[in-house]
């Protein structure tokens, strides 16, 4: 028998229950194998664990493993666990919502919404648990330390733990209409995030001042722009939601933000254009992809105290295939099959393209890239390579799995799976064939029950299409990858 009784107190964990006066021995826990009892004043339950005071002291006992007898024993017929989730409101009804939803339905439970920060979740008519949704303002860790928080869904400080990744959701530059017109470059967007009175120089409007706008500091959208554009040292202009940060900028012919997608009317998106003169793809199928440079990484991070069961199933489903599937449904990015971009709407990669083909060898990359894959439809899924140990990395595995039962299902069917190999600067098209291969073994591998006139090819179109600058390492990294593309078989 697993360690029954564990003599550490949980000072961190929210108990809903917690009995009144009564005996000094009000309660005996007992295994449910037998052999084994303890009795004493029962000091709390929350649905996972009894704190009780014995003779021993105060023992905490895994509910699971016992059965409880006595007057201080709580009516676990009419008991629901709390669990207290710090988040900002409009990640809770843009992404938690969503999930909670998808979870209830997968578990074949009711959820209801009392009132605007609570969320219940019942099965046959019995709540079973209470997540109560506790507006954050700032960073997450502050509340998580001090056990005001179970669990937040937030972004991490850098260098901190940050848990279970929910979801990358696409942001965006945004300013008036009446702002300076114009492409902006990454290099510009950086140089005024570091010049302390900014302007809007990189639109030919030099004398125009630059003012950003965010939410509080600390905020999901205040790290998402710190990291992936540095501190702003000039003035920025802040507002405690996205919303009033939106009616705020449509205000100010001067302003800049960064965004959640889809903007409020009103409100224009820039373009951003990279280092080497690429277009930058910001839509929510690059970031399904792991190509959009601007995203918000939106994780689950837990305090140390215990969850409740459902809790952590919650947390387990969220992170898998069918949370995936919901969030697609729902219009938010994540790699899947049946998200798909035809060829037609490709017209900013096929620019790049042409930008990039500088030489023969590129200029015929992209005339085979433009035979092979005219009449073909591109999946939501990017198969790249962890650089330490040049294997698949953890996104890619899953979505190694992912594609493989969807391709036991017969939905291709009449339809070849192309497996479309690409490589960075310092490659070859060989590399690239090669990878492509590889990814195909390890897909037949993982599916050997296809059917036999399922076709899955591999093939490379080298150095064309590039969707990054060559000049970094993590340019590279997205420039090396094998893409997933449908085409009716010929």
């Amino acid at each position: 028998m697993t360690c029954l009784l564990r003599a550490a107190a949980l000072t961190a964990a929210l108990f809903t229950f917690s009995p009144g006066p009564a005996a000094a021995q009000d309660a005996t826990l007992t295994a449910r194998g037998g052999g084994l009892s303890v009795s004493g004043r029962l000091v709390a339950y929350d649905g996972v664990v009894y704190r009780i005071d014995t003779a021993w002291g105060r023992l905490t006992v895994d509910a699971e493993s016992v059965d409880c007898a006595g007057p201080g024993c709580p009516d676990l017929l009419r008991f629901a666990p709390e669990w207290r989730v710090a988040v900002e409101p409009w990640l809770a009804d843009r992404l938690l919502l969503t999930l909670a939803q998808g979870f209830a339905r997968a578990e074949g439970l009711s959820l209801t919404t009392p009132d605007p920060e609570t969320l219940e979740f019942a099965a046959e008519g019995r709540t079973i648990l209470r997540m109560r949704i506790l507006p954050l303002s700032g960073a997450p860790e502050p509340p998580l330390a001090a056990g005001g928080a179970d669990a937040a869904l937030a972004v991490p400080a850098p260098g901190r733990s940050a848990g279970a990744l929910f979801a990358r959701l696409p942001l965006t530059l945004a300013s008036a209409p009446e702002a300076p017109t114009g492409t902006l470059t990454v290099e510009a967007v950086l140089a005024a995030r570091r010049d302390a009175a900014p302007t809007w120089a990189a639109t030919g409007a030099a004398t125009t001042p630059l003012v950003w706008h965010s939410l509080p500091p600390g905020s999901t959208l205040d790290r998402a722009g710190t990291a992936a554009l540095g501190a702003a040292r000039g003035p920025v202009l802040t507002a405690p939601d996205p919303l009033r940060l939106a009616e705020t900028l449509r205000r100010d012919p001067w302003g800049l933000a960064l965004l959640p997608t889809p903007l409020p009317a009103g409100l224009v998106e820039r373009n951003l254009a990279t280092s080497c003169g690429l277009a930058a793809d910001l839509s929510e199928f690059a970031a399904a992809t792991g190509e959009h440079p601007l995203t918000l990484p939106v994780h689950w991070m837990p305090s140390s105290a215990r969850p409740p069961a459902l809790v952590r199933d919650f947390a387990e489903w969220a992170t898998g295939p069918s949370a995936r599937r919901i969030l697609a449904e729902a219009g938010l990015p994540t790699p899947a099959l049946e998200r798909l971009r035809p060829w037609a709407d490709q017209g900013r990669r096929l620019a790049n393209a042409v930008l990039a083909a500088s030489n023969p060898a590129a200029q015929a990359n992209l005339r085979e890239g433009v035979r092979a894959l005219s009449e073909a439809e591109q999946a939501a899924i990017t198969f790249r390579l962890d650089p330490r140990t040049r294997s698949l990395d953890a996104a890619s595995r899953a979505a190694l799995e992912q594609l493989a039962a969807h391709l036991a299902t017969g939905a291709t069917a009449g339809k070849e799976l192309l497996l479309v190999g690409f490589a960075h600067a310092r490659q070859s098209d060989g590399e690239a064939l090669a990878e492509a291969a590889a990814v195909r073994s390890a897909l037949l591998a993982a599916a050997p029950d296809l059917p036999p006139e399922a076709r899955v090819t591999a093939l490379s179109l080298g150095r064309s299409f590039p969707v990054a600058c060559d000049d970094t390492a993590e340019g590279r990294r997205l420039n090396r990858r094998v893409e997933v593309w449908l085409r009716p078989l010929r």
